[in-house]
């Protein structure tokens, strides 16, 4: 029988599902507890919920998979950062079966490079920081991996490319226009 003092809490992050059913004191002490445990202030090994993640199919635009050197010319990025976030993009949704990756670390980096024939950078590690510093990547554990966020998914599928090229020497040619 229900007591008339019990709570009954639900907690949905993601596919996770919690409920706590009891009395008011030990059903608060546990969200507090899971909420901790979310914002990482306890020191408890829990799995990473992402929230505003890439999506997961590939995008509609392409047929079939792309070799990674014709799809570097297509998108041309004009900076290591964009390459590394290209390079994410490229192993997540247009690499072949067995080549894809959900993240990428300073190897798959170096090889994405290499096989692009883009001149490798000192340090593959800091470029992906500097990728995560930008915005287009996020850290996923320890192990020096990367995975393409929102930010990094609209960059490369929708900024990056020859139209992007033709505005801005359009808007170059308006500014001296505007100069004369």
């Amino acid at each position: 029988m229900k007591n008339k003092q019990d709570y009954k809490v639900r907690l949905k992050i993601g596919d996770a599902e919690v409920e706590v059913e009891g009395a008011e004191s030990g059903v608060v002490k546990i969200v507090e507890a899971l909420s901790e445990v979310i914002r990482g202030t306890r020191r408890t090994v829990v799995p990473t919920v992402s929230v505003g993640t890439a999506p997961t199919t590939p995008p509609s635009t392409r047929t079939g998979p792309t070799d990674i050197r014709s799809f570097f010319a297509e998108k041309q990025p004009s900076s290591d950062i964009e390459a590394a976030a290209t390079a994410a993009y490229y192993y997540q949704y247009l690499a072949s079966e067995g080549d894809r990756r959900g993240g990428i670390d300073s190897a798959s980096l170096q090889e994405a490079f290499r096989l692009a024939k883009r001149p490798l950078p000192a340090k593959t590690y800091f470029t992906l920081m500097n990728a995560k510093n930008a915005g287009y990547l996020d850290s996923v554990g320890e192990g020096g991996q990367f995975r393409l966020n929102p930010v990094g998914y609209n960059l490369v599928e929708h900024t990056l490319g020859p139209s992007q090229e033709k505005k801005k020497k359009l808007a170059k040619r308006r500014h001296k226009a505007a100069r004369k």
